[in-house]
């Protein structure tokens, strides 16, 4: 608002920093140039756009005063205050850094639960007539857990069609010859603000009744299940998260869809997503060093590859490959799971989140990835490891059925029991661990042997 002119650059070594699925780095130049398009065609400012800048200085050195949206992560922040760029607030989000560490200050655990209910009170949403959560209960998640039915599908989602600007994009990304991961493929994710909303308006109709009792089911061959499909527009700024909760409060305002998928969704993005923003500038460069676990494995190449025989990780990346996305379950349980029982390091288990999916970014993938999922933290964020074994993934999926393995096989619960040997003496002072403490202390000394050993035996081959 109020700017003359408006630059646009495209950063080779942005787009460089990491082996970035084919899929990202298209959706976020088609992105770019829709948003110059839609520039030019207001006629209001002038669109100065400049395309494989190699270094920031040859462009940024040109021109003065030049101000743009706080970035939302720590490396292009240093980057652009290193050229003297100014910063005015940015609306991506609904919590400021300054506000959320206000929040923080004093409280002796900083848990995703306490802050999401101050959300609610502030944004007026799901609220009675009383100012108390409507139906009761601030959170419905016990009720938004049900494993999957044999034949579970859903309405297919509303998808874009590629155009002019997309093909170009396409051409100019073969030129570069970029390392990348992922399968290239036809653009399934918005780029416009009109593209998003239409993304937005199809999921309220379609698919949000049933995401709330379906979110966590994993089902070979549904990808997308009930799913939103939204994190990408509000990563890239195409949507307006308290317009996404709105629609769905209205929604289920209208009786059009039950309490417990609104009340899912909106925790996932006044809740979740805003805790998340409010702990990555909280707690800053300590996500690249944290470590509670000692875990020093490089990533295994299958993650790369999706060359494995467990099929649940190898249906999930499949799905990364060919989609650039998997959804938050899939995410934590498979993929985040197999990571940490692995020993994975957990800044190389951030940067291939990073580098794998359509929402990948630094402010989101450090918390999720270091913190929840590899408990890098010591527990800033979890109060214990989200750690599981192959009942789980046999309760909420239908990959087992299709596996090679018969349950009582299942690597993922050997590597389970094996990780919980590694760390009995770390989690000894964790009253949450105390129940699987219990049980491995239960196990018979040569299942357990057993067990270590196919854990050994299978995660030396992926």
């Amino acid at each position: 608002q109020g700017a003359g002119r408006v630059l646009l650059s495209e950063s080779r070594v942005a787009l460089d920093r990491l082996r970035y699925h084919r899929q990202r780095r298209h959706l976020v130049l088609s992105s770019m140039r829709h948003f110059a398009a839609e520039l030019r065609e207001r006629g209001d400012v002038e669109v100065v756009e400049r395309r494989d800048v190699r270094r920031m200085a040859d462009v940024l050195g040109k021109f003065d005063d030049v101000v743009c949206a706080e970035p939302n992560g720590l490396p292009a922040r240093k980057r652009l205050e290193q050229h003297g760029v100014n910063f005015v607030p940015s609306r991506q989000f609904l919590t400021a850094p300054d506000d959320f560490a206000a929040w923080a200050t004093g409280r002796r655990r900083l848990v995703m639960e306490d802050f999401y209910r101050e959300q609610r009170r502030r944004f007026d949403l799901l609220l009675d007539g009383q100012g108390k959560p409507e139906g009761g209960r601030w959170n419905l998640d016990r009720e938004n857990r049900k494993p999957p039915r044999d034949a579970l599908t859903a309405p297919a989602p509303w998808l874009p069609e590629e155009d002019e600007i997309d093909a170009g994009v396409r051409r100019d990304l073969d030129a570069m010859g970029l390392a990348e991961a992922g399968q290239d493929g036809p653009r399934l994710w918005p780029a416009t603000h009109a593209e998003a909303r239409i993304a937005l308006d199809d999921f309220v109709a379609n698919r949000l009744a049933g995401f709330g009792p379906w979110q966590d089911a994993m089902v070979s061959g549904e990808r997308w299940l009930y799913h939103a499909r939204l994190s990408s527009s509000l990563n890239l700024w195409l949507l307006d998260p308290l317009e996404a909760c709105e629609a769905v409060h209205d929604a289920y305002r209208a009786g059009d869809v039950p309490l417990q998928s609104a009340e899912g969704f909106i925790r996932q993005i006044i809740g979740w997503r805003e805790y998340v923003w409010g702990m990555y500038w909280l707690r800053g460069e300590d996500w690249r060093s944290d470590n509670a676990l000692g875990a020093e494995r490089p990533l295994p190449e299958a993650f790369w590859t999706g060359k494995t025989d467990a099929e649940c990780l190898r249906s999930t990346l499949q799905d990364v490959s060919e989609t650039a996305y998997a959804h938050h379950i899939q995410r934590l349980m498979i993929l985040g799971n197999l990571m940490l029982l692995l020993g994975v390091r957990p800044w190389e288990a951030v940067e291939w989140f990073q580098a794998s999916f359509i929402d990948g970014a630094d402010w989101v993938m450090a918390p999720n990835a270091a913190g929840m999922a590899s408990f890098a933290d010591g527990g800033v964020m979890m109060t214990k490891p989200y750690a599981g074994g192959g009942n789980y993934i046999d309760r909420m999926s239908t990959y087992c059925t299709d596996c090679r393995y018969e349950p009582r096989s299942c690597p993922v619960t050997a590597l389970y029991w094996d990780f919980m040997a590694r760390h009995a003496e770390e989690f000894s002072s964790n009253r949450r661990m105390q129940m699987p403490l219990n049980t491995l202390g239960r196990l018979d000394p040569a299942r357990l042997a057993a067990l270590r050993e196919q854990a050994r035996t299978w995660s030396a081959a992926l």
